[in-house]
């Protein structure tokens, strides 16, 4: 899981903002609200380690009060809202202590008047977007306990004509792409950017016959070709996290996703929309994230699970990452409710981009990230915006 040079340690984390108006608590409420709940969330008793060649998850004691900090953002960043929180967010290194589970809280202050957030992040090796979301449900929500569902002989049997097909959507993810071109006076340009879009409704989002998420893989595909298009017939591919719990499922620890690799298409919006509905409808096929399933846990060797893992994640074979995710509990901190939730992907070296839309309360935000590889990516929320504009019209 070596992703060095990193410019932040904590690119490598999920961070994930609950916004609430009021005054905010101090360090010592926040960890003895967050204690007994804690105690339900394996994700956050257990640490992700190698032995002889096998991953294993360590349980660990837990003092909370190691994993919560305060941070109170200057006059730079509070003129920035919620983009200087998570910007700050992504450059606090972390909090936890050596040894302890890859997780933490920030306590934070000075980029609104009368309002404050909790951010809680994670490492990207102890959960993924759905464990986090489910992790937020359980501290700060009315989550169920976490649960596995065992492998039904039915789902079995309707998996196994798909194997194969599994198995080459898994080697096609670790193929080389194109990368974006940056001219050399902007390759070491500034530190890693974070930039996040208004709220807006889900409903705005969906269209007629199309998945939420290929409607926004659709809307990245022509902000991104907008932002920095692509000479000639060259076409970049990105990661499209598929999840591989069924629905209601809540899997306890580590990560339960396919890098689904897709073609960021161009043209007009109605051909963008129906080429990236084309190849995404593909993985819905009934038994296929069984398949999936089958062929990373059961069926390949740990060693080379492992080795395919590193060529996936690494700048050359992944020049994006986009996903979505939703948080279906309402949230709350000692009565006081979560009135807004902004996110941000890890972001890695060589990667373009990460591309993250939340939905809440039934109102989505769409964060972008990237590392120093390319330009700011503060123009991609208005670019991202008119995208979904042309598709709805």
């Amino acid at each position: 899981m070596d992703m060095a040079p990193l410019t932040h340690a904590a690119q490598m984390y999920l961070s994930t903002a609950l916004i609430l108006e009021g005054d905010a608590p101090d360090a010592a409420e926040v960890a003895a609200y967050i204690a007994p709940r804690a105690e339900r969330v394996p994700g956050l008793r257990h640490r992700y380690a190698e032995r002889a060649g096998r991953p294993v998850w360590q349980p660990q004691r837990v003092r909370v009060t190691d994993h919560i900090a305060l941070l109170t953002l200057d006059a730079d960043a509070a003129d920035a809202g919620v983009e200087g929180l998570m910007r700050e967010a992504r450059r606090r290194p972390p909090v936890s202590p050596s040894g302890a589970p890859m997780w933490d809280v920030l306590i934070v202050t000075g980029f609104a008047p009368r309002r404050w957030a909790l951010v809680f992040r994670c490492h990207h090796t102890q959960m993924d977007g759905g464990a986090v979301v489910h992790t937020l449900g359980r501290l700060f929500g009315d989550s169920p306990v976490a649960r596995r569902r065992p492998l039904m002989s039915r789902a079995v049997a309707s998996a196994l004509p798909h194997l194969p097909s599994a198995a080459a959507t898994l080697l096609r993810a670790a193929r080389p792409t194109a990368p974006w071109p940056a001219p050399a006076a902007t390759c070491l340009e500034g530190e890693a950017t974070y930039a996040v879009t208004d709220p807006v409704e889900v409903g705005a989002v969906k269209q007629p016959g199309a998945r939420l998420s290929q409607v926004f893989t659709a809307c990245f595909a022509l902000a991104a070709d907008s932002w920095w298009p692509l000479p000639g017939d060259r076409r970049v591919h990105v990661v499209v996290p598929m999840d591989l719990r069924e629905a209601g499922e809540h899997r306890t620890l580590g990560n339960h996703f396919a890098p689904m690799r897709l073609a960021l298409p161009t043209g007009d919006s109605d051909r963008v929309l129906r080429e990236t509905g084309a190849q995404m409808a593909a993985w819905q096929t009934p038994g296929f994230r069984t398949a999936l399933d089958l062929t990373m846990r059961r069926i390949t060797p740990f060693p080379v699970a492992h080795a395919l893992g590193r060529r996936m994640s690494s700048g050359a074979c992944c020049r994006g990452v986009v996903s979505s995710v939703r948080c279906v509990s309402p949230l709350s901190f000692d009565g006081s409710p979560v009135v807004d939730l902004v996110a941000a992907m890890p972001t890695f070296p060589g990667h373009a981009l990460s591309c993250l839309l939340v939905s809440y309360q039934g109102r989505a935000r769409v964060s972008f990230a990237s590392h120093t590889s390319l330009p700011a990516v503060g123009t991609l929320p208005q670019a991202w915006e008119q995208a979904l504009k042309s598709i709805k019209a």
